[in-house]
């Protein structure tokens, strides 16, 4: 199985972004996050250029040198940001715009806002969109599925979810991230619970499982996942910092970059 794969991360606990690759634990560039705030969201655009959600909104950044080249900062409380359909921006957290609760901003190409929606919640981080257009929001202890207009069409809950980060379909299920519950979370298309991986008794001791934050799939269906080690900028010899996982869950092996970072929290594989 491939040992060798370039990806970008958010490194929380230094806040710096890198480009970094596993093969000879190598990092080919970073820049400083300290004037972009609790970056937590990585997405790819295109060859060039990769999306980055920010606590005062999304900024945009060239994969080969990481540097900035849109900045959008005009909230506080973001928690993620997306693409959406014909080049909007998808702008999720709490209290948006002046309205109360888990609130999600849909910005033209010119970042206007041309529409705002909101429902009751307290806490909320990454979200994804599904083909069908519906909305799958981590808050908290659960993933909740919901419409464009955040209405509610179910829910995916494991025990033991805490924080839950970070929730995706595959061709075949949903794969959700725990946070502090340090593990990973299968559930079939239609919501039902058919796996949990990756946790404590199903790794090395070396690993030391804390937070499963952002994960990121690979050409080879891979599963590779940041295991978030805690605040600040001396994380990186508590724990294995990267997670390698094959598509049915089984550990195959991990990372740890002790010397350049602290603790990743974000993560987007380059295949």
């Amino acid at each position: 199985m491939k040992e060798n794969y370039e990806f970008i991360a958010i490194d929380e606990g230094k806040q710096n972004l890198l480009r970094g690759n596993t093969g000879g634990k190598t990092i080919s560039w970073k820049r400083s996050l300290a004037d972009y705030p609790t970056a937590r969201a990585l997405e790819r655009l295109d060859g060039d250029r990769i999306l980055i959600g920010y606590d005062r909104g999304y900024c945009i950044a060239e994969i080969d040198s990481g540097e900035i080249i849109h900045d959008c900062r005009r909230w506080t409380g973001v928690t993620s940001a997306i693409s959406g359909p014909d080049g909007t921006r998808l702008i999720t957290g709490l209290n948006l715009e002046g309205r109360k609760g888990v609130t999600v901003l849909t910005l033209d190409r010119e970042d206007r806002v041309i529409d705002a929606r909101s429902r009751r919640g307290h806490y909320v981080r990454l979200m994804s969109r599904t083909e069908e257009n519906r909305y799958l929001l981590s808050t908290n202890d659960r993933i909740r599925i919901c419409t464009s207009g955040l209405q509610m069409k179910g829910s995916l809950a494991a025990k033991g979810f805490l924080h839950a980060w970070q929730s995706r379909v595959t061709d075949d299920s949903i794969l959700v991230s725990a946070g502090y519950g340090a593990f990973m979370a299968r559930f079939s298309l239609s919501g039902k619970l058919i796996q949990k991986f990756g946790g404590k008794d199903a790794v090395p001791t070396e690993v030391q499982p804390f937070f499963y934050a952002s994960f990121s799939l690979g050409a080879d269906s891979s599963i590779l996942v940041a295991n978030w080690q805690g605040h600040g900028p001396d994380q990186g010899g508590k724990g294995r910092q990267l997670l390698h996982f094959d598509s049915a869950g089984n550990y195959i092996r991990s990372w740890s970059f002790p010397e350049e970072i602290s603790s990743f929290q974000g993560l987007l594989l380059l295949e």
